[in-house]
């Protein structure tokens, strides 16, 4: 649910709490989980981070998707690999894709890749056999297929990509295979992808300034994961260079009892830390929520992770060691990914998503009980006038 009301309130607000905080020569500690300490009028990391997280909020860097484009190009089958559709990003966005490839008049078929690299190939090597029109890759990346483009590639089988970076963006040298890409108003999606984690280390600076030490829970073994960890290191330099930061690499196979037993060592060698980043939201669920309950320390950590699903979003609500996080709305993304491919049917060149970056805690962007993160405006209806299906 959008939260305007609480928006204009905070907003209202501000000009007391500006006056609180000058009138207050040291911060004072608040009650509540993961609160952050009142900060004092001077700190200008704190000021600077709250201007950027400000714009952060509502739809943050979402926007529309574009008025104008070709109508709907039907009777091309479509085959989508999804890299798993057990996850809630991988359920929405296949759920997305069958929803707008009814409207579009497309044969699809979805792939469910188990999080298996091997199960990857067996998908588009499936799709060629079918010989459908194109290949739609979700969060797949290249280096993790390459033997299987290759067979697409001769097949003259086009690639898309939704959430993946192509061979050629992990090393410069290697070749292209996928036809096209969709963009984000950030960039390209390793642009998009260090956004998300800049926007974990904005929240953090907002809610601690200058006295922030700040625990990172990274995995950097995928192409995403590991742009939102630079993505964090980065605006954390940009913003507090003299920040303390302990880093935790973790891995998918940390997932579960491993997992909560490393966040939970690092938080008894950082006993004076008051701010944890987890890369998503995933990593609260499988461990993380219950290295930061047990530890005792739920009031005076600031956690933030990401996504925005029910879960993640019951945690913060519930204040169970989650306090923020980056949103995602899968079907947004889905549906753009289409008309990216439905502007290739008809020969139209591409256009940039408007699948941006935002932020929700308890105060801003939480979804109501039950449901996920979702945009604020309908873009369902615009795609539709667009393919001419209103």
């Amino acid at each position: 649910m959008r939260t305007t009301i609480n928006r204009s309130i905070r907003r209202a607000a501000g000009a007391v709490a500006a006056l609180a905080m000058l009138l207050t020569a040291a911060g004072c500690s608040t009650e509540g989980g993961g609160e952050a300490t009142a900060k004092s009028a001077d700190d200008e990391v704190a000021q600077t981070a709250a201007a950027e997280l400000e714009k952060l909020y509502g739809d943050g860097t979402f926007t529309e998707p574009s008025t104008t484009g070709p109508k709907a190009q039907p009777g091309y089958r479509v085959a989508m690999v999804s890299s798993g559709i057990q996850s809630p990003t991988g359920t929405s966005t296949a759920n997305g894709a069958r929803d707008a490839a009814k409207i579009l008049g497309w044969d699809l078929s979805i792939y469910d890749g188990k999080y298996e690299p091997s199960e990857y190939q067996e998908g588009i090597r499936q799709a060629i056999s079918q010989k459908v029109d194109a290949i739609w890759l979700y969060s797949i990346d290249c280096p993790l297929v390459r033997t299987a483009l290759d067979e697409a590639k001769r097949a003259k089988i086009p690639v898309f990509s939704q959430e993946a970076a192509d061979c050629s963006d992990v090393d410069p040298d290697a070749p292209s295979y996928y036809e096209r890409s969709l963009q984000f108003p950030e960039g390209d999606f390793i642009a998009w992808g260090e956004g998300l984690g800049a926007s974990q280390a904005v929240y953090l600076l907002a809610k601690l300034g200058a006295d922030a030490e700040v625990i990172e829970v990274s995995n950097t073994e995928l192409v995403i994961t590991k742009a939102v960890h630079d993505g964090f290191q980065k605006k954390m330099a940009e913003l507090c260079p003299d920040c303390e930061i302990t880093n935790v690499p973790v891995r998918l196979a940390d997932f579960g009892p491993a997992l909560q037993e490393k966040i939970s060592t690092a938080l008894l060698r950082s006993p004076s830390a008051n701010g944890l980043a987890v890369s998503y939201d995933d990593l609260m669920t499988a461990g993380g929520s219950a290295a930061v309950l047990a530890s005792g320390r739920n009031e005076s950590l600031v956690v933030v992770a990401g996504s925005g699903y029910e879960a993640n979003a019951d945690l913060v609500r519930e204040n169970k060691g989650q306090d923020a996080g980056w949103t995602y709305d899968g079907r947004y993304e889905a549906w753009s990914a289409a008309d990216m491919l439905n502007r290739y049917f008809a020969g139209e060149e591409p256009t940039a998503s408007g699948v941006g970056i935002s932020i929700f805690d308890r105060e801003e962007n939480l979804p109501s009980p039950g449901e996920a993160f979702k945009v604020g405006f309908d873009y369902e209806s615009v795609f539709k006038e667009v393919w001419g299906a209103s």
